[in-house]
């Protein structure tokens, strides 16, 4: 009886472990399956809510001179020019003191004022001819410009500004352009060539995103990039930098142009980031300089770099986020370009 009595103790508190052991097991499982599907599927298809429309315009030059060797910030002034002359009715009232600043679209695009959701444009720029300074008459500018959210209603204002540019001067040579012709670059259809317009290849597009296996991937910016930490530039650039500067700028982007919250784990997904190494790399420093004339000695200094990273882990899940950022860029500036980047996988 004294030995049942301590060998039905010694089984109570083996019951007791192994229950425990159970649900340790079912804990880690479960939070394995919360962790996998806040991670993997969390990012599925994530940003089909976001509208898009990318348009390539052609400029050839009709006289010579010099523009500067990144082109971003001089597209960005003229577009910008030219909106403003068709939309503004204040043109001596600056935009942020403008009664008229919330319905205005170059407000809207240019400056963001009363933005919620912190200073994001809707819409980048990335041109395609780079460092280059001399220009002779029948040579061609190449640019993209990709129209993000709500803004892509206003297309028609975008191209009709495409026409107006080629009636200004370009640069400090004041060279004179025009347009050629205007494509979607994605779709391969043509919006605007010989003075007659496709209205029907001006509709936006869904940033459908799709995962893809990936265990090494190449990241190479192909413009100077700007990610800060702590108010401090990035010399080199860790994936989880990387991840956190993406997925902050889509939050803010979508919250700001589609009135909706991209609903992910943050928390989890840096995590994530954070073991994914930094096989190979190779960063320049960019001392940016552009004009404005908001600023003292109409000089506005943007350090960057430029270069690429070969990084390595389990990359699967964040492949839908890379692609969202090849089209929408990564880092501060980027409506004059910056922060454009491809993305190379191993399968």
């Amino acid at each position: 009886m004294n030995h049942w009595y301590k060998w039905a103790k010694v089984s109570a508190k083996l019951k007791e472990y192994f229950l425990k052991i159970s649900k340790i097991i079912f804990y880690s499982k479960t939070l394995s399956i919360y962790y996998k599907i806040t991670i993997k599927d969390g990012s599925k298809n994530m940003f089909k809510h976001i509208e898009v429309l990318t348009l390539r315009a052609f400029f050839l030059a009709k006289g010579e001179g010099k523009l500067p060797p990144y082109l971003g910030s001089t597209l960005r002034g003229i577009l910008g020019h030219c909106i403003r002359d068709f939309v503004c009715s204040t043109p001596k009232v600056r935009c942020y003191q403008c009664n008229l600043r919330n319905g205005c679209a170059y407000a809207q695009c240019f400056c963001s004022p009363g933005n919620e959701a912190g200073a994001v444009n809707p819409y980048v720029l990335h041109a395609l001819v780079q460092d280059k300074l001399e220009w002779k008459k029948g040579d061609v500018c190449t640019f993209d410009i990709t129209l993000i959210g709500k803004i892509t209603e206003r297309v028609g204002l975008f191209l009709d500004a495409l026409q107006a540019m080629g009636e200004r001067g370009w640069g400090v040579s004041r060279i004179s352009f025009s347009l050629e012709q205007v494509v979607d670059p994605i779709r391969n259809t043509l919006i605007f060539s010989g003075g007659k317009t496709w209205m029907r290849n001006m509709k936006p597009y869904l940033l459908d995103c799709e995962e893809c296996p990936a265990g090494s991937i190449l990241v190479r910016f192909d413009t100077p990039v700007r990610i800060l930490v702590k108010r401090n530039l990035c010399q080199t650039l860790s994936f989880d930098s990387l991840v956190q500067s993406m997925s902050r700028r889509i939050s803010l982007l979508s919250q700001a142009y589609t009135g909706r919250t991209v609903q992910w784990d943050e928390d989890n997904m840096i995590k994530a980031a954070k073991k994914i190494k930094t096989v190979q790399e190779n960063w320049r420093f960019v001392d940016f300089k552009r004009y404005s004339m908001n600023h003292n000695g109409n000089k506005l200094n943007l350090p960057a770099i430029e270069g690429w990273a070969l990084y390595e882990g389990d990359l699967t899940p964040f492949t839908p986020l890379l692609e969202a950022g090849c089209r929408l860029h990564v880092g501060k500036n980027s409506t004059i370009g910056f922060g454009h980047f491809s993305v190379m996988y191993d399968r």
